[in-house]
């Protein structure tokens, strides 16, 4: 049971990616992130308290743990996530995305003291050249320019933001679970997108979303938020957050079928070569040798990809 859960978690996070990618077409991605986390929160709220016997109070340093992982998390990693899709692909951008743990190996080594083994830099180092394989469409003349499509740059942004959240996952799941640090990271990214979306509908903007969205906000919110990351951190408790991590490697896979099936989207050599390049070399960054004790996979967002292993438990997201 735990093999098929953490096996549809990354469906669920396609399903998020290609559903938002019509949605951003035509929505503010500030009301699609406002509306999501505020309905993800809504919802993990009664399942922390039943499971935790109340709802945790942070304290301290947890606050600024909570703050952080609410604005490179949530509202920082989805709100540059659904800009870059108006202007890339969805096979580019969950293949760029997919390299998100070697940029929090990179981060971890200064902030967490991680260990640097010859395994683990190659891996890195294959990863972030598989992803400048993919930004370049496989093209040397672009990749010695630097002439990048402003979609996949901001993808790039999107996965520093995921890799500072992840990050900061390992300090704030010291005192409180996995479960609550995303409840209260959701409140929080909810919070700092309504403030900043806030201020652009007082200068007389448009609310975006409507009525006839409300199947697609209800999927993304409650189903590839709340519902992913309920079944992945059932998965991760049962088999280990190490083993697990491999499942999210699955999400460009999923990704690309539903797009080139439903959006009528294109992979090419170039996405093939670099994705093989960015998780091979996830694979040398993540597992089986550095499960426990290095970068997590992408918590519950698109978003969508990871909370990292906490008393056998952690997350992911898409």
């Amino acid at each position: 049971m735990a093999y098929l859960l953490l096996a549809l978690t990354p469906l669920l996070w396609a399903g998020n990616w290609t559903i938002a990618k019509e949605l951003v077409r035509r929505v503010h991605p500030a009301d699609l992130v406002l509306v999501r986390w505020a309905l993800a929160a809504v919802v993990l709220a009664p399942i922390v308290y039943w499971r935790e016997g109340g709802l945790p109070r942070p304290q301290g340093r947890d606050w600024l743990a909570v703050m952080l992982c609410g604005l490179t998390g949530m509202a920082g990693y989805n709100t540059l996530q659904y800009i870059a899709q108006q202007q890339t692909t969805n096979i580019n951008g969950t293949l760029i995305y997919t390299s998100s743990p070697a940029l929090t190996f990179l981060l971890a080594v200064p902030v967490l003291h991680e260990r640097v083994t010859p395994r683990r830099a190659v891996g890195a180092a294959l990863s972030l050249a598989g992803t400048a394989w993919i930004l370049s469409g496989g093209s040397l003349e672009l990749l010695r320019s630097w002439r990048f499509n402003p979609g996949d740059v901001l993808m790039v942004a999107a996965s520093a933001s995921w890799a500072v959240y992840t990050v900061v996952t390992r300090v704030g799941t010291r005192r409180l679970s996995p479960l609550a640090l995303t409840l209260y990271a959701a409140a929080a990214g909810t919070v700092m997108t309504a403030l900043g979306r806030g201020w652009s509908l007082a200068r007389g903007e448009a609310w975006s979303l409507s009525l006839h969205d409300a199947w697609a906000v209800l999927y993304i919110g409650v189903v590839s938020s709340a519902v992913a990351y309920l079944f992945w951190n059932e998965g991760v408790r049962r088999i280990g957050a190490g083993p697990a991590s491999i499942f999210a490697n699955l999400l460009p896979v999923y990704t690309a079928a539903l797009s080139i099936a439903l959006l009528g989207e294109q992979l090419t050599a170039a996405h093939v070569v670099g994705g093989l390049a960015v998780l091979g070399g996830v694979y040398l960054v993540a597992a089986p040798a550095a499960a426990g004790r290095a970068a997590p996979a992408p918590a519950a967002a698109g978003a969508g990809r990871a909370l990292p292993a906490r008393r056998g438990g952690g997350g992911r997201r898409g």
